[in-house]
């Protein structure tokens, strides 16, 4: 097993330019294997251990959902009170009427109609009370309880609810009631004392970058190595007993590996729980997983679960390239060390189904311009397949049954080949047309864009425009913005580039004069961007920023 390992990671790392990774794998019992890979530190040559700290991104969702429901047990916090009961003064708007006060259920399990992220201070020390009241403004993305949206927003809240509660800022709270008590040594919601001399570089595109300021702490702000993280895994295959000291009833653990709004009509078989993702990381003959990843500019984590196998894994690395490390070695781990110690054989790779032939209608009712993630997406029917324009990537999709397709790319425009690439699925809700791409438990979802009418007030405000309130460490360097009418659609194009390099068609449907919102349906979407008005000027207002038309 570990000489395995001792090839397998070290090629990963090299195969996808990341210096530096540490891995754990747990029992109930204690810790069965750990070891750090590569450099924490290229320019000072230091070593990756099991001690080196890591920005772990998301993966501190589950440690703050794991803070607020030790405050339930104590009755301190009720899971469906509404959360004006912890917060009088939040609220926010809502497209639909008046917006129903969420709960901690909601948050914690996504499912609260909240946008992805407010993106003005995101990378800032901004507090937690200043984002509570810039959400007054702000509108929810979808109706509550409706689908599962990922936000950072629904752990803030609860967030801000813990400090209202204890009269503590957030990192301190956590340190006192949380990390201490489960004797997480190097682990802190703050670059301090306890983190920062173990604290590994992290690396943008190979060059070394330090880590970033994140104001939604209780959603990724959590600094922490696989040691401690070892700790966390093994309270919750405990049932929420460590080193004789109980934490958590077995029942809140359980409560929390329990899936929510299974039933909501958008969610599409996907299962989440208070804080954890309950399905899609592809373990077979495991039984349950609960896992969550998580990412920041220069570091990317993965924690994986299986309750009924009493293991857990964790894979911290530190470049933004590392995805395909912590995922793929996470899966591995677990993989062999169930085939070492219990003998479950991995599953069969699945064999790749044949092409069939669909009914040319069949084939032209999928095809059309959708919006994925917000942004331009383009299906176009040629014979039997479809071929998909994504952000500048063409790709050729085969169906294998009425409803699924497989994707392969075209070299040369001669022949295809296989890739690896999320299968695609067609689903119809209602009226809607909808394209998901299962990757690791979460349906990337497209929506097709159905025929609309733009305002000509609208009409009127295309162009260029300029960001007049960019942060210091975030859209600093947004080289365009244009608001653009193409084949009837209004579009917000986007290039920003430096460390963020990305562009983007964002598709905008009105919904009056003076409001619009980025139509489809997943992460990113929903949001509201509507025209406020300051002496004679018309801004466009989104996620906190402010946009004037260029002459």
């Amino acid at each position: 097993f570990e000489r395995y390992f001792e090839w397998y990671i070290p090629r990963q790392l090299r195969r996808h330019g990341v210096p530096g990774a540490s891995v754990a794998l747990v029992d109930e019992h204690g810790v069965i294997w750990a070891r750090g890979f590569g450099h924490a530190d290229l320019a000072r040559r230091v070593r990756a251990t099991t001690q080196t700290v890591y920005q772990v991104g998301s993966l501190s969702k589950v440690v703050t959902a794991t803070a607020v429901m030790r405050e339930i047990e104590r009755g301190r916090l009720q899971l469906d009170a509404p959360i004006q009961r912890y917060l009088p003064g939040f609220s926010i708007q809502s497209r639909w009427g008046a917006a129903p006060a969420p709960t901690l259920r909601e948050l914690l399990s996504h499912h609260a109609g909240l946008p992805t992220y407010y993106l003005k201070g995101f990378f800032s020390h901004q507090s937690l009370a200043e984002l509570m009241q810039a959400l007054k403004t702000e509108h929810l993305a979808y109706q509550p309880r409706t689908v599962f949206n990922y936000s950072n927003l629904g752990p803030d809240i609860a967030g801000a609810a813990l400090e209202r509660l204890s009269h503590r800022d957030f990192a301190a709270y956590m340190q006192q009631a949380l990390l201490d008590p489960l004797g997480m040594a190097h682990s802190s919601f703050a670059l301090d004392a306890r983190t920062r001399p173990l604290l590994a570089r992290g690396y943008v595109k190979q060059t070394p970058a330090e880590p970033v300021i994140i104001r939604d702490a209780p959603a990724g702000g959590l600094f922490s190595n696989v040691e401690d993280l070892a700790r966390f895994m093994r309270l919750v295959l405990r049932g929420g007993e460590l080193d004789g000291r109980r934490l958590l009833r077995p029942e809140t653990v359980a409560a929390m590996l329990t899936p929510q709004y299974a039933d909501a009509p958008l969610n599409f078989g996907q299962r989440f729980g208070l804080g954890w993702m309950l399905s899609g990381i592809p373990v077979e003959n495991a039984g349950p997983v609960a896992w969550h990843n998580g990412g920041t500019k220069t570091f990317l984590s993965q924690m994986v679960l299986l309750p009924s196998m009493r293991l857990g894994v964790v894979v911290l690395a530190n470049a933004d390239t590392a995805g395909p490390v912590v995922y793929e070695t996470a899966e591995e781990i677990l993989r062999l060390a169930l085939q070492v110690r219990d003998g479950v054989a991995p599953a069969p790779a699945p064999k790749r189904r044949p092409e069939v032939a669909l009914p040319p209608a069949t084939l032209e009712a999928y095809a059309g311009d959708y919006s994925l993630m917000g942004t331009l997406a383009q299906l176009e029917r040629h014979g039997n397949r479809l071929t998909y324009r994504f952000l500048g990537y063409r790709i050729e999709l085969v169906p294998v049954s009425a409803t699924d397709f497989r994707a392969e790319y075209r070299v040369l425009g001669l022949f295809s080949v296989p890739i690896q690439f999320p299968p695609v699925e067609f689903a119809r809700v209602g009226r809607r047309t909808l394209l998901l791409m299962r990757d690791r438990g979460v349906a990337v979802t497209g929506e097709k864009i159905p025929p609309y009418t733009v305002p000509e007030a609208w009409r009127r405000r295309t162009g260029s425009y300029r960001l007049i309130n960019p942060d210091a460490h975030y859209l600093e360097n947004v080289e365009h913005v244009r608001l653009v009418m193409e084949n009837g659609r209004l579009l917000m194009e986007v290039r920003i580039s430096g460390l963020e390099d990305r562009e983007a068609q964002v598709v905008f449907m009105p919904l009056s004069d003076d409001v619009a919102y980025v139509f489809g349906l997943g992460r990113n979407v929903g949001d509201v961007t509507w025209v406020e008005r300051r002496g004679g000027r018309e801004l466009l207002r989104y996620s906190g920023y402010f946009f004037e038309r260029q002459p």
